[in-house]
């Protein structure tokens, strides 16, 4: 199974991933983007995150 990830080196924190999937992106205490619930938004919300990121810096990765 796939789960989105977040590279923080190439992220700019603006926060579209947060604006379009709320239940699967949050910004945390620190002020960096994590990902809170892999599959908490839908995977076509969370395509459009991937392909609306400013940064390209979230990607699908094969979870365990």
């Amino acid at each position: 199974m796939k789960a989105p990830d977040v590279d923080l080196s190439l992220c700019s924190m603006c926060g579209i991933c947060v604006d379009l999937c709320p239940l699967t992106f949050k910004i945390n205490d620190a002020g960096y983007i994590e990902v809170i619930h892999p599959y908490g938004d839908s995977q076509e919300d969370i395509n459009e995150a991937i392909r609306d990121c400013r940064s390209d810096c979230i990607s699908w990765k094969e979870s365990q």
